[in-house]
Formats: structure tokens, C-alpha cells, sequence
């Protein structure tokens, strides 16, 4: 009888078999089938001719076996392309193995998978989240560098250090580097949420919020910012330490509110009765977006939002009789409607105020106008005393009340 070989292959067998531990055995058993097949059948034969008839029983009952195993070995190829259809994957969660990119195990540790990324990040599977970003600053970035928005390419942001000093709208803050990221065309990972570690943290104590450094591009501070730097909470120490520190990035970004303080440290006097003039500003004392334009009786705003425009005015009077002054706001060299304020004055000093505020675009301007029923007035600066602080002509305060 001619040897008859098995030739069944493992997605042949998966179509009767529903258990991977039985394909192996089968496998195996196909393998020694092969090996002692000719043998096998020439004993049968030998044995068949001179022993009972529980021989030739035996031998019918091989032969059954290997044709169905035949059959099956000349059905159809299934084509092998290294993938599988299962309910379930169990991971061994004391199994050891060695982080590698592409590679999924069990962190029994963190009671998650690691997947093993470019760069040796290993991702803790829904317990990091990061952003995948680019690097043309001209210089690597370092691994635990405070990163915000500066720009995009293909199927990526760039980043850059972040410097929370006011120059930038907090918007653009996007997480902390969890890699050294070279400016070599390649992309690296961003994380925006999770642990980041191995980071000198020494200078700071478990459990102290991290801020987005207004004096050092790309660091952490643990002393909260003031305006007008951004006030960006970004991470949570979790362990100090010079070479093996951890924080927890978890960023908190708020749109940045934008304000100034301008004052008139001169005297303006009106050449005109009941005619109207603008006041100009000379000074800032604090500003963030806000700024004095040009001419410079302008304030112009960054961004557009609600504005609150609180103004405050001194007058003086040089005559015997009572004078009105009327002061009222402009927004792009337009009357704001309700918003005049008079004060009278005579022989000696008056204040007044206003408050207004106003919806106002990116690039619109607000100006400080004023008449008066006689020229004997000034809107008068005082300058500072031995007992007591410069009085300015005019005080405008603007303070973005919502984005």
C-alpha cells in the first residue's frame, strides 16, 4: 500500500476544531502520521494474512481515518493572513516581557496594557492619552517641556515651548513632552493626559500643582502665576525626585481674558465752548491684549468679547462761575449711545465717572470725549505730594467680562 501524507493546514483545521489546543494536537498528530505511515500500513498487511480477523478490522478502521483526513486535505485552500476571529484575549498578567515598539502586554503594575511606541513611549492603554506632534523649533524639546500650539504639518501640530508670560492666549497650551522630541522631520507624542516620568521634580513636593512657567519657556513652577502672565494649571506632582519624578498632566485652559489700566498724566484744556475733544492717554500702568493705539487716544482691543470700560475723571475751575463738563464714550469714532456723564464745577476740583460696557470685535478701538460750557476748565493731573500719589487726569480701567 503507498504511503498517503496529511497536508491540512491550520485554517483547514479551525473549520472542525473550535478549541486552539486541539489544532495544535491535531497538528502534531498529523506530524507523526506522516512519519509512521508507510510503517504502519506494511505491518497491517503482514499481520492481516495470519492473524484474526481483528486485524483486518483494525486496519479498516485506520483506513477510514485517513481518507476522511484526505477528504479534508483536498477541500478548498484557505488563505493564511496572520489574523484571527475570537470572543476574547486573555494576556498572562504575570507573564514577563520587555517594552518594545508594536508590542502589547500586561502591566500588572498599572493593571493595564503597555504598548510599546517609537521614541521607547510606552503607552498605559486608557490611562495616557497623547497628541501627536512635530518639532521645528531648531532644537530638541525635552522630555517634561510645558508645549503649546505653533502650527501644523502633515497629520500633526507643531509644537514649542510655552512661555506663560502673556504673549500668547492660553488657548494654545496642548500638554507636556513624554520624549526628548528632535527637529529632525519626525513626529514624536505629546501627552495631554496621564503620567509623565523620569523628570528632575526635585524642586517641588508630592502633590503640589504644577503651573505653565511665566519666566522659563517649556518649564513648571509650582508658585501660581499673576497677571498679567497666564494662570495655566497644567500637571500634579505625584513624586519627587532629581532623575525618577512623575507628574500627572492633566491641563486646565481657560480663554484668556483680556484687560488694561491707562491713565493721562498731562492736563488737556478745551479751546472751544460746547465743543467735543478727545482725550489722549500717556500711560500704562498694567495690560494684557489691551493697548493704547494710534493716535493715542484710542484702546484697542485684542480680541472680541464683552468689554467693561470704567473711567474715571478729575476737572478743575479757574473762574468765579459754575462751569458743566460733559465726558462720554466713543467706539470706533462713534457715540455710544447713554453713555454721557456732566459734572459741574466751580473754583476748585470735581470727579466724575462712567462705566459702560461694550460687545466689541478684534481691533476695535474705544475713545474718551469731553465739552465744556466755558474754557476756564481743565481735566487736570496732580502731580504726587509728600503725603500722597499722583492724581491723574483720567483713569480708564477695560476688563474683558466674557469671550
Amino acid at each position: 500500500m503507498a504511503a498517503q501524507r496529511l497536508n491540512l493546514t491550520r485554517d483547514q483545521l479551525a473549520s472542525f476544531l473550535q478549541d486552539f489546543e486541539q489544532i495544535k494536537q491535531f497538528e502534531k498528530l498529523f506530524s507523526t502520521v506522516n512519519d509512521l505511515n508507510s510503517a504502519i500500513v506494511d505491518e497491517i498487511n503482514v499481520a492481516a494474512g495470519s492473524a484474526s480477523a481483528s486485524a483486518n478490522e483494525a486496519l479498516a478502521q485506520i483506513s477510514s481515518i485517513i481518507e476522511t483526513l484526505q477528504g479534508l486535505a483536498t477541500a478548498p485552500t484557505i488563505e493564511n493572513n496572520n489574523s484571527i476571529v475570537t470572543d476574547y484575549v486573555d494576556f498572562d498578567q504575570n507573564a514577563p516581557f520587555i517594552d518594545k515598539a508594536g508590542r502589547l502586554g500586561w502591566n500588572n503594575s498599572d493593571q493595564t496594557l503597555n504598548l510599546g511606541m517609537d521614541y521607547g513611549v510606552i503607552q498605559q492603554i486608557g490611562e495616557e492619552t497623547y497628541a501627536r506632534v512635530g518639532n521645528t523649533t531648531g532644537s530638541t524639546i525635552p522630555n517634561g517641556s510645558v508645549v503649546g500650539f505653533a502650527g501644523a504639518t502633515s497629520n500633526a501640530l507643531l509644537v514649542a515651548p510655552y512661555l506663560a508670560n502673556g504673549s500668547q492666549p492660553s488657548l494654545y497650551i496642548l500638554g507636556v513632552m513624554t520624549h526628548d522630541l528632535p527637529d529632525s522631520g519626525e513626529k514624536g507624542y505629546c501627552t495631554t493626559w496621564g503620567f509623565v516620568r523620569d523628570l528632575d521634580t526635585s524642586a517641588f513636593s508630592a502633590g503640589d500643582i504644577l503651573y505653565a512657567s511665566p519666566t522659563t519657556a517649556g518649564a513648571l513652577t509650582n508658585v501660581k502665576p499673576t497677571a498679567p502672565n497666564n494662570v495655566i494649571p497644567v500637571a500634579a506632582c505625584i513624586v519627587s525626585d532629581a532623575t525618577g519624578g512623575v507628574i500627572f498632566v492633566r491641563p486646565t485652559i481657560t480663554q484668556m481674558q483680556y484687560y488694561g489700566v491707562f491713565t493721562k498724566t498731562t492736563d488737556q484744556t478745551p479751546a472751544l465752548t460746547n465743543t467735543e475733544y478727545l482725550l489722549t492717554f500717556d500711560n500704562t500702568q498694567i495690560s494684557n491684549g489691551v493697548v493704547i493705539g494710534t493716535p493715542t487716544s484710542r484702546i484697542v482691543v485684542p480680541e472680541s468679547g464683552l468689554y467693561q470700560f470704567d473711567a474715571t475723571f478729575q476737572v478743575t475751575d479757574t473762574g468765579p462761575v459754575t462751569k458743566n463738563v460733559w465726558f462720554w464714550l466713543k467706539k470706533n469714532g462713534t457715540a455710544v449711545a447713554n453713555s454721557s456723564r456732566i459734572v459741574s464745577v466751580n473754583l476748585g476740583y470735581a470727579t466724575t465717572s462712567l462705566i459702560e460696557t461694550v460687545s466689541m470685535a478684534a481691533g476695535d478701538y474705544i475713545e474718551l470725549a469731553f465739552a465744556a460750557s466755558n474754557v476756564n476748565i481743565t481735566v487736570d493731573n496732580v502731580p504726587a505730594t509728600a503725603f500722597a500719589p499722583d492724581a491723574p487726569a483720567v483713569v480708564l480701567n477695560v476688563t474683558q467680562v466674557q469671550q
